[in-house]
Protein backbone atom coordinates (compact mmCIF):
# COMPACT_ATOMS: atom_id res chain seq x y z
CA UNK A 1 0.00 0.00 0.00
CA UNK A 2 1.36 3.35 -0.98
CA UNK A 3 0.76 6.60 0.83
CA UNK A 4 1.26 10.03 -0.50
CA UNK A 5 0.73 13.44 0.97
CA UNK A 6 -2.04 15.65 -0.26
CA UNK A 7 -0.39 18.59 -2.04
CA UNK A 8 -0.80 21.74 0.01
CA UNK A 9 -2.67 24.61 -1.52
CA UNK A 10 -0.61 27.68 -2.29
CA UNK A 11 -1.26 30.41 0.24
CA UNK A 12 -1.59 33.86 -1.27
CA UNK A 13 -0.56 36.64 1.05
CA UNK A 14 -2.44 39.92 1.31
CA UNK A 15 0.42 41.65 -0.49
CA UNK A 16 0.32 39.17 -3.37
CA UNK A 17 -3.44 39.45 -3.75
CA UNK A 18 -3.33 43.25 -3.78
CA UNK A 19 -0.41 43.32 -6.20
CA UNK A 20 -1.97 40.86 -8.65
CA UNK A 21 -5.36 42.60 -8.44
CA UNK A 22 -3.92 46.05 -9.14
CA UNK A 23 -1.68 44.68 -11.90
CA UNK A 24 -4.57 42.86 -13.57
CA UNK A 25 -6.75 45.95 -13.35
CA UNK A 26 -3.99 48.10 -14.84
CA UNK A 27 -3.46 45.61 -17.67
CA UNK A 28 -7.19 45.46 -18.40
CA UNK A 29 -7.45 49.25 -18.53
CA UNK A 30 -4.35 49.44 -20.73
CA UNK A 31 -5.76 46.94 -23.26
CA UNK A 32 -9.13 48.69 -23.38
CA UNK A 33 -7.52 52.10 -23.86
CA UNK A 34 -5.26 50.72 -26.63
CA UNK A 35 -8.17 49.21 -28.54
CA UNK A 36 -10.22 52.37 -28.17
CA UNK A 37 -7.32 54.53 -29.32
CA UNK A 38 -6.65 52.41 -32.44
CA UNK A 39 -10.36 52.26 -33.25
CA UNK A 40 -10.79 56.01 -32.95
CA UNK A 41 -7.65 56.57 -35.03
CA UNK A 42 -8.99 54.38 -37.86
CA UNK A 43 -12.40 56.05 -37.68
CA UNK A 44 -10.76 59.46 -37.94
CA UNK A 45 -8.79 58.48 -41.06
CA UNK A 46 -11.84 56.94 -42.71
CA UNK A 47 -13.94 59.99 -41.89
CA UNK A 48 -11.42 62.30 -43.56
CA UNK A 49 -11.25 60.09 -46.66
CA UNK A 50 -15.02 59.83 -46.76
CA UNK A 51 -15.32 63.63 -46.77
CA UNK A 52 -12.84 63.77 -49.65
CA UNK A 53 -14.81 61.19 -51.66
CA UNK A 54 -18.07 62.93 -50.88
CA UNK A 55 -16.70 66.20 -52.23
CA UNK A 56 -15.39 64.49 -55.37
CA UNK A 57 -18.69 62.69 -55.84
CA UNK A 58 -20.59 65.99 -55.74
CA UNK A 59 -18.36 67.41 -58.44
CA UNK A 60 -18.55 64.32 -60.65
CA UNK A 61 -22.36 64.09 -60.32
CA UNK A 62 -22.75 67.72 -61.34
CA UNK A 63 -20.52 67.23 -64.37
CA UNK A 64 -22.39 64.06 -65.44
CA UNK A 65 -25.79 65.69 -65.04
CA UNK A 66 -24.66 68.66 -67.13
CA UNK A 67 -23.86 66.45 -70.15
CA UNK A 68 -25.62 63.09 -69.87
CA UNK A 69 -24.97 61.99 -73.47
CA UNK A 70 -21.15 62.11 -73.57
CA UNK A 71 -19.93 62.38 -69.98
CA UNK A 72 -16.35 61.58 -71.03
CA UNK A 73 -15.96 64.94 -72.70
CA UNK A 74 -17.34 66.71 -69.65
CA UNK A 75 -15.07 64.83 -67.21
CA UNK A 76 -11.87 65.03 -69.30
CA UNK A 77 -10.78 68.28 -67.63
CA UNK A 78 -11.52 66.95 -64.13
CA UNK A 79 -9.99 63.48 -64.70
CA UNK A 80 -6.46 64.75 -64.25
CA UNK A 81 -7.34 66.08 -60.81
CA UNK A 82 -8.98 62.79 -59.88
CA UNK A 83 -5.98 60.81 -61.11
CA UNK A 84 -3.63 62.87 -58.95
CA UNK A 85 -5.78 62.23 -55.93
CA UNK A 86 -6.11 58.50 -56.73
CA UNK A 87 -9.88 58.69 -57.14
CA UNK A 88 -11.85 56.63 -59.65
CA UNK A 89 -15.60 56.21 -60.21
CA UNK A 90 -18.24 53.97 -61.77
CA UNK A 91 -21.82 54.92 -62.75
CA UNK A 92 -24.55 52.25 -63.14
CA UNK A 93 -28.25 51.75 -62.78
CA UNK A 94 -30.06 49.48 -60.34
CA UNK A 95 -29.85 46.60 -62.86
CA UNK A 96 -26.07 46.77 -63.09
CA UNK A 97 -25.87 48.44 -66.53
CA UNK A 98 -22.81 50.70 -66.67
CA UNK A 99 -23.16 54.28 -67.82
CA UNK A 100 -19.57 55.21 -67.30
CA UNK A 101 -16.38 53.56 -65.99
CA UNK A 102 -13.03 55.30 -65.48
CA UNK A 103 -10.79 52.61 -66.97
CA UNK A 104 -7.54 54.45 -66.38
CA UNK A 105 -7.75 55.00 -62.64
CA UNK A 106 -9.92 52.06 -61.68
CA UNK A 107 -7.82 49.15 -60.31
CA UNK A 108 -8.17 45.74 -62.05
CA UNK A 109 -10.00 44.25 -59.05
CA UNK A 110 -12.78 46.81 -59.41
CA UNK A 111 -13.23 46.09 -63.15
CA UNK A 112 -14.19 42.45 -62.63
CA UNK A 113 -17.72 41.16 -62.95
CA UNK A 114 -17.52 39.77 -59.40
CA UNK A 115 -16.88 43.20 -57.97
CA UNK A 116 -19.68 44.70 -60.06
CA UNK A 117 -22.08 42.05 -58.78
CA UNK A 118 -21.03 42.77 -55.19
CA UNK A 119 -21.68 46.50 -55.73
CA UNK A 120 -25.04 45.66 -57.21
CA UNK A 121 -25.86 43.53 -54.16
CA UNK A 122 -25.00 46.46 -51.86
CA UNK A 123 -27.40 48.85 -53.59
CA UNK A 124 -30.45 47.93 -51.42
CA UNK A 125 -28.34 48.44 -48.27
CA UNK A 126 -26.85 51.79 -49.23
CA UNK A 127 -27.19 54.64 -46.72
CA UNK A 128 -26.60 58.28 -47.47
CA UNK A 129 -23.24 59.53 -46.21
CA UNK A 130 -21.89 56.03 -45.47
CA UNK A 131 -18.83 54.65 -47.29
CA UNK A 132 -18.02 51.00 -48.02
CA UNK A 133 -14.62 49.59 -47.03
CA UNK A 134 -12.94 47.08 -49.34
CA UNK A 135 -9.90 45.50 -47.68
CA UNK A 136 -8.98 42.86 -50.26
CA UNK A 137 -7.98 45.21 -53.04
CA UNK A 138 -4.29 45.56 -52.16
CA UNK A 139 -1.93 46.50 -49.35
CA UNK A 140 -4.20 49.45 -48.42
CA UNK A 141 -7.96 49.30 -48.05
CA UNK A 142 -10.27 51.08 -50.51
CA UNK A 143 -13.19 53.32 -49.67
CA UNK A 144 -16.24 53.25 -51.98
CA UNK A 145 -18.61 56.15 -51.58
CA UNK A 146 -22.08 55.65 -53.17
CA UNK A 147 -23.96 58.56 -54.66
CA UNK A 148 -27.50 58.43 -56.14
CA UNK A 149 -27.94 60.06 -59.57
CA UNK A 150 -31.16 61.33 -61.13
CA UNK A 151 -30.68 61.25 -64.91
CA UNK A 152 -33.22 62.88 -67.24
CA UNK A 153 -33.31 60.09 -69.81
CA UNK A 154 -33.60 57.27 -67.23
CA UNK A 155 -36.65 56.46 -65.17
CA UNK A 156 -34.99 54.10 -62.65
CA UNK A 157 -32.46 54.78 -59.98
CA UNK A 158 -28.85 55.35 -60.95
CA UNK A 159 -25.79 55.27 -58.77
CA UNK A 160 -22.34 56.76 -58.80
CA UNK A 161 -19.59 54.91 -56.92
CA UNK A 162 -16.53 57.02 -56.11
CA UNK A 163 -13.49 54.94 -55.02
CA UNK A 164 -10.06 55.68 -53.63
CA UNK A 165 -7.41 53.78 -51.69
CA UNK A 166 -6.54 54.90 -48.17
CA UNK A 167 -2.89 55.25 -48.97
CA UNK A 168 -0.41 54.39 -46.24
CA UNK A 169 -3.18 53.07 -43.99
CA UNK A 170 -1.44 49.76 -43.33
CA UNK A 171 1.93 51.36 -42.64
CA UNK A 172 0.37 54.02 -40.46
CA UNK A 173 -1.54 51.46 -38.44
CA UNK A 174 1.63 49.38 -38.09
CA UNK A 175 3.46 52.38 -36.66
CA UNK A 176 0.49 53.13 -34.40
CA UNK A 177 0.49 49.54 -33.16
CA UNK A 178 4.19 49.76 -32.44
CA UNK A 179 3.71 53.01 -30.53
CA UNK A 180 0.77 51.56 -28.61
CA UNK A 181 2.77 48.44 -27.70
CA UNK A 182 5.76 50.53 -26.64
CA UNK A 183 3.56 52.89 -24.63
CA UNK A 184 1.77 49.87 -23.19
CA UNK A 185 5.05 48.36 -22.01
CA UNK A 186 6.08 51.64 -20.39
CA UNK A 187 2.67 52.09 -18.76
CA UNK A 188 2.66 48.44 -17.67
CA UNK A 189 6.04 48.84 -15.99
CA UNK A 190 4.87 52.01 -14.27
CA UNK A 191 1.66 50.24 -13.23
CA UNK A 192 3.76 47.43 -11.74
CA UNK A 193 5.79 49.95 -9.76
CA UNK A 194 2.69 51.78 -8.54
CA UNK A 195 0.93 48.48 -7.70
CA UNK A 196 4.04 47.33 -5.84
CA UNK A 197 4.20 50.55 -3.81
CA UNK A 198 0.45 50.60 -3.02
CA UNK A 199 0.34 46.89 -2.18
CA UNK A 200 3.47 47.14 -0.07
CA UNK A 201 2.04 50.12 1.82
CA UNK A 202 -1.21 48.31 2.57
CA UNK A 203 0.64 45.09 3.42
CA UNK A 204 2.86 46.90 5.93
CA UNK A 205 -0.22 48.40 7.60
CA UNK A 206 -1.98 45.03 7.81
CA UNK A 207 1.22 43.38 9.09
CA UNK A 208 1.52 46.03 11.81
CA UNK A 209 -2.06 45.37 12.97
CA UNK A 210 -1.43 41.62 12.81
CA UNK A 211 1.70 41.84 14.97
CA UNK A 212 -0.15 44.01 17.49
CA UNK A 213 -3.00 41.48 17.55
CA UNK A 214 -0.57 38.67 18.30
CA UNK A 215 0.95 40.63 21.17
CA UNK A 216 -2.53 41.22 22.56
CA UNK A 217 -3.22 37.47 22.24
CA UNK A 218 -0.04 36.84 24.26
CA UNK A 219 -1.41 38.96 27.09
CA UNK A 220 0.54 42.18 26.40
CA UNK A 221 -2.43 44.52 26.69
CA UNK A 222 -0.27 47.64 26.66
CA UNK A 223 0.35 47.10 22.93
CA UNK A 224 -0.74 49.91 20.63
CA UNK A 225 -0.86 50.18 16.85
CA UNK A 226 0.92 53.35 15.69
CA UNK A 227 -0.63 53.70 12.21
CA UNK A 228 -1.45 57.29 11.21
CA UNK A 229 -3.44 56.53 8.07
CA UNK A 230 -6.71 58.30 7.25
CA UNK A 231 -8.37 55.42 5.38
CA UNK A 232 -10.24 52.34 6.61
CA UNK A 233 -7.00 50.75 7.84
CA UNK A 234 -6.42 53.85 9.96
CA UNK A 235 -9.94 53.52 11.38
CA UNK A 236 -9.24 49.85 12.10
CA UNK A 237 -6.02 50.82 13.87
CA UNK A 238 -7.78 53.38 16.05
CA UNK A 239 -10.57 50.90 16.88
CA UNK A 240 -7.89 48.34 17.75
CA UNK A 241 -6.22 50.81 20.12
CA UNK A 242 -9.53 51.53 21.83
CA UNK A 243 -10.08 47.78 22.23
CA UNK A 244 -6.56 47.38 23.62
CA UNK A 245 -7.13 50.22 26.11
CA UNK A 246 -10.34 48.60 27.30
CA UNK A 247 -8.63 45.22 27.60
CA UNK A 248 -5.75 46.78 29.53
CA UNK A 249 -8.17 48.54 31.87
CA UNK A 250 -10.17 45.36 32.39
CA UNK A 251 -6.99 43.36 32.90
CA UNK A 252 -5.71 45.75 35.56
CA UNK A 253 -9.11 45.73 37.20
CA UNK A 254 -9.18 41.93 37.27
CA UNK A 255 -5.65 41.89 38.64
CA UNK A 256 -6.69 44.22 41.47
CA UNK A 257 -9.73 42.06 42.17
CA UNK A 258 -7.58 38.94 42.13
CA UNK A 259 -5.10 40.50 44.56
CA UNK A 260 -7.94 41.50 46.86
CA UNK A 261 -9.50 38.04 46.52
CA UNK A 262 -6.26 36.32 47.44
CA UNK A 263 -5.76 38.70 50.32
CA UNK A 264 -9.32 38.06 51.41
CA UNK A 265 -8.87 34.29 51.25
CA UNK A 266 -5.69 34.63 53.28
CA UNK A 267 -7.43 36.82 55.85
CA UNK A 268 -10.50 34.58 56.04
CA UNK A 269 -8.29 31.53 56.40
CA UNK A 270 -6.40 33.27 59.18
CA UNK A 271 -9.60 34.48 60.83
CA UNK A 272 -11.09 31.00 60.74
CA UNK A 273 -7.91 29.23 61.78
CA UNK A 274 -7.11 31.51 64.72
CA UNK A 275 -10.38 31.10 66.71
CA UNK A 276 -10.70 27.44 65.76
CA UNK A 277 -7.16 26.79 66.94
CA UNK A 278 -7.89 28.58 70.22
CA UNK A 279 -11.14 26.71 70.70
CA UNK A 280 -9.49 23.38 69.92
CA UNK A 281 -6.66 24.06 72.39
CA UNK A 282 -9.06 25.02 75.15
CA UNK A 283 -11.29 21.99 74.46
CA UNK A 284 -8.26 19.69 74.57
CA UNK A 285 -7.21 21.28 77.85
CA UNK A 286 -10.67 20.79 79.35
CA UNK A 287 -10.86 17.19 78.15
CA UNK A 288 -7.42 16.36 79.55
CA UNK A 289 -8.31 18.09 82.86
CA UNK A 290 -5.39 20.48 82.53
CA UNK A 291 -7.85 23.24 83.41
CA UNK A 292 -9.43 22.30 86.70
CA UNK A 293 -10.08 25.52 88.57
CA UNK A 294 -13.57 27.00 88.37
CA UNK A 295 -12.32 30.51 87.69
CA UNK A 296 -10.01 29.28 84.95
CA UNK A 297 -12.79 27.28 83.34
CA UNK A 298 -15.10 30.33 83.36
CA UNK A 299 -12.29 32.36 81.79
CA UNK A 300 -11.68 29.87 79.01
CA UNK A 301 -15.42 29.39 78.41
CA UNK A 302 -15.59 33.15 77.88
CA UNK A 303 -12.75 32.93 75.35
CA UNK A 304 -14.61 30.15 73.50
CA UNK A 305 -17.74 32.30 73.43
CA UNK A 306 -15.80 35.31 72.16
CA UNK A 307 -14.11 33.32 69.40
CA UNK A 308 -17.44 31.76 68.43
CA UNK A 309 -19.04 35.19 68.08
CA UNK A 310 -16.07 36.22 66.00
CA UNK A 311 -16.68 33.32 63.62
CA UNK A 312 -20.41 34.07 63.48
CA UNK A 313 -19.75 37.70 62.56
CA UNK A 314 -17.36 36.72 59.78
CA UNK A 315 -19.81 34.21 58.34
CA UNK A 316 -22.69 36.69 58.60
CA UNK A 317 -20.74 39.28 56.68
CA UNK A 318 -19.95 36.81 53.93
CA UNK A 319 -23.59 35.74 53.73
CA UNK A 320 -24.76 39.36 53.68
CA UNK A 321 -22.40 40.20 50.83
CA UNK A 322 -23.60 37.20 48.85
CA UNK A 323 -27.26 38.08 49.42
CA UNK A 324 -26.74 41.72 48.46
CA UNK A 325 -24.87 40.79 45.30
CA UNK A 326 -27.61 38.37 44.23
CA UNK A 327 -30.47 40.72 45.19
CA UNK A 328 -31.84 38.31 47.79
CA UNK A 329 -32.28 40.74 50.70
CA UNK A 330 -35.75 41.97 51.58
CA UNK A 331 -36.11 45.36 53.25
CA UNK A 332 -38.97 45.98 55.69
CA UNK A 333 -38.90 49.73 55.66
CA UNK A 334 -40.68 51.83 58.27
CA UNK A 335 -40.19 55.15 60.05
CA UNK A 336 -38.00 55.01 63.16
CA UNK A 337 -36.81 57.74 65.53
CA UNK A 338 -33.19 58.27 64.55
CA UNK A 339 -32.13 59.72 67.90
CA UNK A 340 -33.21 56.58 69.77
CA UNK A 341 -31.29 54.40 67.30
CA UNK A 342 -28.13 56.46 67.78
CA UNK A 343 -28.43 56.30 71.55
CA UNK A 344 -28.72 52.52 71.44
CA UNK A 345 -25.60 52.30 69.28
CA UNK A 346 -23.73 54.65 71.61
CA UNK A 347 -24.42 52.36 74.55
CA UNK A 348 -23.35 49.35 72.49
CA UNK A 349 -19.97 50.91 71.71
CA UNK A 350 -19.17 52.12 75.23
CA UNK A 351 -16.81 49.21 75.80
CA UNK A 352 -14.82 49.77 72.59
CA UNK A 353 -14.70 53.53 73.17
CA UNK A 354 -13.53 52.94 76.73
CA UNK A 355 -10.45 51.11 75.47
CA UNK A 356 -9.30 54.32 73.73
CA UNK A 357 -9.26 58.00 74.60
CA UNK A 358 -12.40 58.62 72.55
CA UNK A 359 -15.70 60.46 72.95
CA UNK A 360 -18.86 59.56 71.02
CA UNK A 361 -21.21 62.55 70.62
CA UNK A 362 -24.72 62.73 69.18
CA UNK A 363 -26.29 65.85 67.69
CA UNK A 364 -29.76 64.80 66.56
CA UNK A 365 -33.12 66.51 67.19
CA UNK A 366 -35.51 64.18 69.06
CA UNK A 367 -38.18 64.37 66.33
CA UNK A 368 -35.85 63.29 63.53
CA UNK A 369 -37.22 60.20 61.76
CA UNK A 370 -35.43 57.83 59.39
CA UNK A 371 -37.15 55.59 56.86
CA UNK A 372 -35.65 52.15 56.27
CA UNK A 373 -35.16 48.58 57.44
CA UNK A 374 -34.19 48.74 61.12
CA UNK A 375 -31.78 45.80 61.08
CA UNK A 376 -30.03 47.02 57.93
CA UNK A 377 -29.90 50.60 59.20
CA UNK A 378 -28.27 49.30 62.35
CA UNK A 379 -25.81 47.28 60.29
CA UNK A 380 -24.88 50.36 58.21
CA UNK A 381 -24.28 52.56 61.26
CA UNK A 382 -22.38 49.85 63.16
CA UNK A 383 -19.95 49.36 60.27
CA UNK A 384 -19.37 53.11 59.91
CA UNK A 385 -18.91 53.71 63.65
CA UNK A 386 -16.57 50.72 63.97
CA UNK A 387 -14.57 52.04 61.05
CA UNK A 388 -14.18 55.41 62.79
CA UNK A 389 -13.20 53.74 66.08
CA UNK A 390 -10.66 51.53 64.32
CA UNK A 391 -8.80 54.43 62.68
CA UNK A 392 -9.12 56.97 65.49
CA UNK A 393 -6.74 56.61 68.41
CA UNK A 394 -7.99 59.65 70.36
CA UNK A 395 -10.40 62.50 69.91
CA UNK A 396 -14.11 62.64 69.08
CA UNK A 397 -16.52 60.72 66.92
CA UNK A 398 -19.54 62.85 66.19
CA UNK A 399 -22.89 61.77 64.75
CA UNK A 400 -24.94 64.68 63.41
CA UNK A 401 -28.42 64.39 61.89
CA UNK A 402 -31.01 66.75 60.50
CA UNK A 403 -34.38 66.44 58.82
CA UNK A 404 -35.25 68.14 55.51
CA UNK A 405 -38.39 68.03 53.41
CA UNK A 406 -37.11 65.31 51.12
CA UNK A 407 -34.46 63.46 53.11
CA UNK A 408 -32.92 62.55 56.42
CA UNK A 409 -29.26 63.55 56.47
CA UNK A 410 -26.74 61.95 58.79
CA UNK A 411 -22.99 62.47 59.05
CA UNK A 412 -20.43 60.50 61.03
CA UNK A 413 -17.14 62.34 61.47
CA UNK A 414 -14.00 61.46 63.38
CA UNK A 415 -10.59 62.94 64.16
CA UNK A 416 -8.62 59.90 63.05
CA UNK A 417 -5.80 59.32 60.57
CA UNK A 418 -7.86 60.33 57.53
CA UNK A 419 -7.49 58.95 54.02
CA UNK A 420 -5.75 59.88 50.82
CA UNK A 421 -7.62 60.44 47.56
CA UNK A 422 -6.43 57.05 46.30
CA UNK A 423 -7.74 55.30 49.40
CA UNK A 424 -11.12 57.04 49.11
CA UNK A 425 -11.51 55.67 45.58
CA UNK A 426 -11.07 52.09 46.82
CA UNK A 427 -12.82 51.98 50.19
CA UNK A 428 -16.07 50.75 48.60
CA UNK A 429 -14.33 47.82 46.93
CA UNK A 430 -14.66 44.37 48.40
CA UNK A 431 -11.79 43.08 50.51
CA UNK A 432 -10.08 46.49 50.57
CA UNK A 433 -8.26 47.43 53.78
CA UNK A 434 -6.76 50.88 54.20
CA UNK A 435 -4.44 49.57 56.92
CA UNK A 436 -4.11 45.76 56.79
CA UNK A 437 -1.98 45.61 59.94
CA UNK A 438 -4.68 47.25 62.07
CA UNK A 439 -7.39 45.24 60.36
CA UNK A 440 -5.79 41.99 61.44
CA UNK A 441 -5.76 43.13 65.03
CA UNK A 442 -9.50 43.77 64.88
CA UNK A 443 -10.22 40.74 62.68
CA UNK A 444 -11.59 42.91 59.89
CA UNK A 445 -12.30 41.30 56.52
CA UNK A 446 -12.55 44.40 54.32
CA UNK A 447 -16.24 43.78 53.60
CA UNK A 448 -17.80 46.33 55.96
CA UNK A 449 -17.82 49.45 53.77
CA UNK A 450 -18.65 47.43 50.66
CA UNK A 451 -21.72 46.09 52.47
CA UNK A 452 -22.59 49.63 53.58
CA UNK A 453 -22.42 50.90 50.01
CA UNK A 454 -24.73 48.20 48.69
CA UNK A 455 -27.20 48.50 51.55
CA UNK A 456 -27.42 52.24 50.91
CA UNK A 457 -28.15 51.55 47.25
CA UNK A 458 -30.85 49.06 48.30
CA UNK A 459 -32.45 51.87 50.35
CA UNK A 460 -32.26 54.26 47.34
CA UNK A 461 -30.01 56.34 49.59
CA UNK A 462 -26.73 58.15 48.92
CA UNK A 463 -23.44 57.98 50.76
CA UNK A 464 -20.30 60.05 50.24
CA UNK A 465 -17.01 60.50 52.03
CA UNK A 466 -14.57 63.34 52.52
CA UNK A 467 -11.27 63.11 54.32
CA UNK A 468 -8.09 65.01 55.09
CA UNK A 469 -5.01 62.92 55.94
CA UNK A 470 -4.05 63.47 59.57
CA UNK A 471 -7.26 65.38 60.41
CA UNK A 472 -10.12 62.93 60.06
CA UNK A 473 -12.89 61.51 57.89
CA UNK A 474 -16.58 62.30 57.43
CA UNK A 475 -19.21 59.96 55.99
CA UNK A 476 -22.42 61.65 54.81
CA UNK A 477 -25.61 59.63 54.46
CA UNK A 478 -28.81 60.83 52.84
CA UNK A 479 -31.97 58.71 53.16
CA UNK A 480 -35.13 59.60 51.23
CA UNK A 481 -38.17 60.44 53.33
CA UNK A 482 -41.45 58.63 52.80
CA UNK A 483 -44.56 60.58 53.86
CA UNK A 484 -45.55 59.67 57.41
CA UNK A 485 -49.21 59.19 56.47
CA UNK A 486 -48.32 56.39 54.04
CA UNK A 487 -46.34 54.34 56.57
CA UNK A 488 -46.69 53.68 60.27
CA UNK A 489 -43.98 54.38 62.78
CA UNK A 490 -42.20 51.22 63.83
CA UNK A 491 -41.20 50.35 67.34
CA UNK A 492 -37.56 50.03 68.24
CA UNK A 493 -36.65 46.30 68.21
CA UNK A 494 -34.58 44.91 70.99
CA UNK A 495 -30.89 45.26 70.20
CA UNK A 496 -29.08 41.93 69.99
CA UNK A 497 -25.47 42.78 70.60
CA UNK A 498 -24.26 39.32 69.73
CA UNK A 499 -25.70 39.47 66.19
CA UNK A 500 -24.55 43.05 65.63
CA UNK A 501 -20.98 41.95 66.10
CA UNK A 502 -20.18 44.52 68.81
Amino acid sequence: MKFRLIPSRHRFTFFQRQFVSLLFLSLLVLVLVSFIFVYLFKVHIYDEKTEELESAGDTISRLILREEVVPELTLSAYRTVLRERGISFIAMNAKGQLYFKDQRTTPPTFRSKTFMDSLLAQIPKLQSGKALIVEESGPDPYLVYPYELKLKHSDGKNYLFVMSPVKGMTQTLSRVYEMVVLAGIVVFVLAMIVALIVSRNMSVAVLSIRQATRRIADGRYDTRCDLTRTDELGDLSRDFNRMAEQLEFTSHKLERIEIKRRRFITDVTHELRTPLTSIRGIVEGLKSEYITGHDEQVKYYGIIEQETLRLIRLINELLDMEKIQNGLITLRREHYPLNDLLEVLKESFEFLIGEKDLHLEIDCPPDTMIYGDYDRLTQILINLIKNSIQFTSHGTIRMTARQTVNATELSISDTGRGMTAEEMEQIWDRFYKADPSRSKDRSETGLGLSIVKRLMEAHDADISVSSVPGEGTTFRLRFPVKPVESAHTGEMPAQDKSESGV
